[in-house]
C-alpha cells in the first residue's frame, strides 16, 4: 500500500469523483474565457503583456488607456495561472478517487 493510499484510507475525501469532474469542467470553461481575453489583447497589440508594458515604460504608448489595458491583461494572466494550479490539484485528487 502506498503512502497516498494510506492517507486516503485514514482520511477519506468527502467529495465524489463526479463532483470533481463537474468542477474541472467548469474550470476548463473559465480558463477558456481568460485564454480568449489574453489572445484578444495579443492580437490587438501584436505582442505579449511584457512587451506591451515595456512599450508603455518607453513612452511608445499613451498612458491612458494603456494602463487600464495592462491591468486587465495582467489580471487575465494571473487568473488563468490560478485556475491551472487548482485544476492540477483537483486532477491529482481525482486520481485517488478513480
Amino acid at each position: 500500500m502506498t503512502l497516498a493510499s494510506q492517507v486516503i484510507e485514514r482520511y477519506p475525501l468527502r467529495v465524489k469523483a463526479n463532483e470533481l469532474q463537474r468542477v474541472l469542467a467548469n474550470l476548463e470553461a473559465r480558463s477558456q474565457t481568460y485564454e480568449n481575453i489574453i489572445k484578444k489583447f495579443e492580437a490587438e497589440h501584436g505582442c505579449d503583456l511584457e512587451t506591451f508594458e515595456k512599450k508603455m515604460q518607453k513612452g511608445e504608448l499613451p498612458e491612458h488607456p494603456s494602463w487600464e489595458t495592462s491591468i486587465e491583461w495582467g489580471v487575465a494572466i494571473d487568473e488563468l495561472e490560478k485556475l491551472r494550479v487548482i485544476k492540477e490539484a483537483l486532477e491529482w485528487t481525482l486520481n485517488f478517487l478513480s
